[in-house]
């Protein structure tokens, strides 16, 4: 069975925002899915929303517990009055004469005309660059404002599109990579003075902050480096003697040979360099790094409030927000779950849709996606911070639960568990929160508390059939179709028992083939039998009562022809399926719980061989 590929980290951006956090309050599970702590912030119960039940479990008590937020409408006067200047006394401030469009009120603090939304207070910054200041997150940074050129009117600067920008926007800070594409990396030892590398060699070290790409310059000095282009600003780094970490060397620093820089200047080479064994000063180190600790980050994206300056001083028309603190934030539609506690905060340069487009953005523009977060207390209100659920494309977390899916089933079911998550063909803060539940129990086989609708085979569509006079034919649905009415194994991604069947096709290597394949995907067989003709196999998944019958043949065109009928009267079936098989198949028959399924070996000429699996009934 081949691995799915290994991550290769790239290096963002200094304003694209860390995919995680920490500080987020514990999660009391109580019925349901296994979620980590992070994950959902907050949510009282595990994850999966009552909305995406299916009719078989519509009995079952909601999966999620909320709690009504507070009414922050009560208090909307008094914590915009924290910021805002009332319009009925708009006379009596006084125009700033060498900088249009600021004020000066009765209470001595400046105020911005902010487009058409009002005059509100504004800060200078030690830059002379003016921001609104968030009163209600303490040491985060302020709304940044910009004045529009030749008016007398500012605007607040949103986040410019980072994805096609390797460069730092601000000059002399270093851009880190996410804590999971560190993950990834060689281990950083003494021995290569603390370099690390990815897959292809390029050379990353490790500060107190972050992790960076470097490379080496003619002068022997590393700097910070980007994939994408050759392109590097002046940021250099130092390694702290006696460490593995880095440091930063201040703007300026005259080049130097730094005990990491073992070669001789002029050499340009990402590859490790072996040096001597060093015994570390550890109270050298630890005072290093303990400042280096203390200093604030001068990132923004690297806090858990990158996401605040997204907001509106005035609530949005035409679109569902929230009130964090004293601004609206645009919101992903909240979906089925009417009481939210997680509402998801929309970047400015992507709206709620389709699968297709979420996909993309996921793969090419990750940090545009919704942010998870809520709020506590109304006035002003505390913000929590915010965090983002992906860490990777929908249809990569799929292709690593099942990785002998191929290519055009792992899309399709991903696209299915994206439409079925809150039963809607665009995003929803529901139906995100049950993406990513089902998401994490994929990663635990056999992934026993997963709801039904999370199961590849549950989202199989039932095959449409052709009436033939006491047959049925089964034309083969196709890989493309919009419904997912077909689950395709790629042979290449289970070569060696590809090969073994290819080489015996007898009815039991076909079943062993099968079945190994199923157990793969965190299913339970029953036991085989002795009876190999007419292969069927029977199984189920822990935890849940449905049972799957399976028949299995070897189909040499595009479509299957079945005489349909009850297999349960068939007096072969207990010597082929087994008797503790038969038992389970017929008390689960009378509770409606069976599924029904043909698949097997497909040879279609013109088309590779593959593994298939369609739903009869």
């Amino acid at each position: 069975m081949a691995k799915s590929p290994k991550k290769v980290p790239a290096v963002k951006p200094p304003n694209a925002p860390d995919a995680g956090h920490s500080g987020s309050p514990p999660l009391v599970s109580r019925m349901g899915l296994d979620m980590p702590d992070a994950l959902l912030l907050g949510i009282d119960s595990p994850a999966v929303s009552q909305a995406a039940s299916t009719s078989a479990a519509a009995s079952t008590p909601p999966t999620v517990t909320v709690h009504a937020l507070p009414d922050a409408t009560e208090n909307f006067s008094a914590t915009r009055n924290a910021i805002a200047w009332p319009q009925e006394r708009f006379h009596e401030l006084v125009p700033v004469a060498q900088n249009e469009g600021l004020f000066t009120g009765p209470d001595q603090r400046t105020y911005a005309q902010i487009a058409n939304e009002g005059q509100f207070v504004v800060e200078q910054d030690g830059q002379g660059n003016y921001h609104v200041p968030l009163t209600f997150a303490p040491g985060v940074p302020g709304l940044p404002l910009t004045r529009l050129e030749g008016q007398t009117t500012w605007q607040i600067r949103r986040p410019e599109r980072l994805s096609n920008r390797p460069a730092s926007a601000t000059p002399n800070l270093p851009s880190y990579i996410s804590p999971a594409d560190a993950m990834t990396l060689s281990k950083p030892e003494l021995a290569t003075e603390g370099l690390r590398y990815n897959r292809l060699r390029q050379t990353f070290v490790t500060t107190v902050d972050g992790t960076v790409m470097v490379r080496k310059n003619k002068d022997g000095e590393y700097q910070q480096a980007f994939a994408s282009t050759s392109n590097a600003p002046d940021v250099f780094f130092e390694q702290i003697p006696g460490t593995v970490f880095w440091r930063q060397k201040p703007l300026g620093a005259k080049p130097s040979q730094t005990p990491a820089q073992s070669s001789q200047p002029g050499e340009q080479t990402d590859q490790a360099t072996p040096g001597p064994s060093k015994r570390p000063r550890l109270a050298e180190a630890a005072e290093t790094l303990t400042a280096s600790t203390a200093k604030p980050s001068s990132n923004n994206d690297q806090t858990p409030y990158f996401w605040l300056p997204w907001g509106h001083l005035n609530k949005p028309a035409h679109t569902e927000s929230v009130q964090l603190g004293w601004l609206h934030y645009p919101i992903v539609p909240v979906g089925s779950n009417t009481a939210p506690t997680v509402y998801f905060v929309c970047h400015p340069e992507f709206s709620p849709s389709g699968f297709d487009a979420f996909e993309n953005m996921l793969k090419n523009a990750p940090e545009q996606q919704p942010v998870a977060t809520f709020r506590i207390g109304s006035d002003p209100g505390e913000v929590h911070p915010g965090k983002r659920f992906f860490e990777e494309p929908i249809t990569t977390s799929v292709a690593r639960a099942f990785p002998d899916f191929s290519q055009a089933t792992t899309t399709a079911v991903a696209r299915r568990l994206f439409e079925l998550a809150d039963h809607s063909p665009t995003i929803t803060g529901t139906g995100l929160i049950n993406v990513q539940a089902v998401l994490h129990q994929w990663k635990q086989l056999p992934f026993s508390t997963a709801p039904d609708f999370a199961d590849p085979l549950n989202m199989l569509a039932i095959a449409p059939d052709i009436d033939l006079g006491g047959k049925r034919l089964i034309p083969m649905p196709s890989q493309t179709d919009s419904e997912l009415q077909r689950l395709t194994f790629d042979p290449q991604h289970f070569s060696s028992a590809w090969n073994h069947y290819k080489t015996y096709p007898s009815d039991l290597n076909l079943r062993r083939l099968l079945g190994a394949l199923l157990v793969g995907c965190g299913y339970e067989l029953f036991p085989l039998t002795y009876e190999h003709r007419m292969p069927t196999l029977v199984f189920k998944r822990a935890g849940h009562d449905q049972i799957f019958f399976l028949k299995l043949g070897a189909i040499s065109q595009a479509g299957l022809t079945h005489v349909p009928g009850n297999e349960l009267t068939e007096p072969s079936l207990p010597a082929r399926i087994g008797q503790d098989a038969f038992t389970a198949l017929t008390d689960a028959a009378t509770r409606n719980k069976v599924v029904w399924l043909i698949g097997g070996v497909l040879k279609v000429a013109s088309t590779p061989d593959s593994v298939f699996i369609i739903r009869e009934r």
